[in-house]
């Protein structure tokens, strides 16, 4: 697999900014572009000022907890985007996809990577009609949660 570039998700993160990290940190990663809400306990979505289009930032007592990517601009590291087949990602991800149904979508699924070194990291591709609509990368359990922070 190519390495990370700035912009690329990976099972970890998204560049520098890293599942695990606290917000104070990631914060300063940003370059102080970082923005929590001002009810900042327990799980929210922070504002990511002049961060990649589609992109949200899941912060969970205090930690960045995942990435959401919603948009085709912002590719994984091994190169999976919005818009790509099941199919595609089965094969970027050879022998490491697990597939489960999706809650809402008749049809659709979760296709799960653990982190290659540690599996308490991951990416979740969501998909329907055979194609990717959202993914989101970070530590379990968040990474799991289908309703994000609701």
């Amino acid at each position: 697999m190519a390495p990370a570039s700035d912009s690329a998700v990976t099972e970890h993160g998204l560049g520098p900014l890293r599942a695990g990290m606290t917000f104070a940190d990631a914060k300063q990663a940003l370059g102080g572009a970082l923005i929590a809400p001002a009810d900042t306990t327990g799980c929210h979505y922070a504002t990511w000022r002049g961060g990649p289009r589609g992109v949200r930032v899941m912060i969970d007592e205090g930690r960045v907890a995942r990435v959401d990517v919603d948009s085709a601009g912002v590719a994984t590291a091994a190169g999976a985007r919005v818009g790509d087949s099941e199919e595609r990602i089965q094969r970027l991800y050879a022998g490491r996809v697990k597939t489960t149904p999706h809650k809402y979508e008749e049809g659709g699924h979760y296709l799960t990577v653990d982190a290659a070194d540690d599996s308490t990291f991951a990416i979740v591709f969501e998909t329907s009609k055979g194609k990717v609509t959202r993914y989101r990368a970070g530590r379990r359990p968040a990474v799991e949660y289908v309703e994000g922070c609701g």
